[in-house]
């Protein structure tokens, strides 16, 4: 009767060794202590304040419109090799825009093309006026890239109705825009 008992215990050490390998692999690598970028931010609320890797950074009701663009323009000025800014980025994207997005890897190539490479790892930024319209918000920035261009970049939030990000404020889209008619209004 030992032989049988051995085999199965065997079988299922292994078969609990395959699954842990393959749940390894579902997930990216962590950053390294020395790539992390921390971010800081506060509401009008003194009792809340956070500080945070950028990759975990995600929606809080507490966050203005202007806080949540400032959130985004930052992780993105500073991202690493392991794409934490992007993740920001995507943290902060809406469901509804999420579900057009695709996933997070999609996303990931969806930043780099050329359209949006600027907004990777840019130099410096201006923002223009922030308008709040109900439950949607608009900003422009002007972002100088590492080429030393500059390209222009609308922010589309939605405060949220429903769901687990209700009464946050999330990007709905960003949308290039041409800059020779916008430098006088930043």
């Amino acid at each position: 009767m030992k032989a049988p008992e051995n085999i199965f215990d065997k079988i299922m050490l292994a078969i609990g060794v395959l699954l842990l390998v393959l749940f390894w692999m579902q997930f990216p690598a962590m950053p390294t202590a020395n790539e992390h970028h921390y971010a800081t931010y506060t509401s009008a609320s003194s009792e809340i304040a956070h500080t945070s890797k950028w990759t975990y950074l995600k929606p809080d009701k507490a966050l203005s419109p202007r806080q949540v663009i400032s959130i985004q323009l930052r992780a993105l000025q500073q991202n690493d090799p392991a794409d934490s800014g992007v993740i920001t980025l995507f943290n902060f994207s809406s469901p509804a825009n999420r579900a057009y997005l695709g996933p997070l890897k999609h996303f990931r190539m969806m930043v780099r093309e050329p359209s949006f490479r600027p907004i990777l790892n840019f130099k410096s930024y201006k923002t223009g006026q922030l308008v709040v319209s109900g439950k949607n918000a608009y900003q422009l920035v002007l972002v100088e890239a590492t080429d030393g261009q500059q390209e222009a970049f609308m922010f589309i939030l939605t405060k949220q109705r429903k769901g687990t990000y209700k009464d946050c404020w999330m990007t709905e889209g960003i949308a290039r825009m041409e800059t020779s008619h916008l430098t006088s209004q930043l």
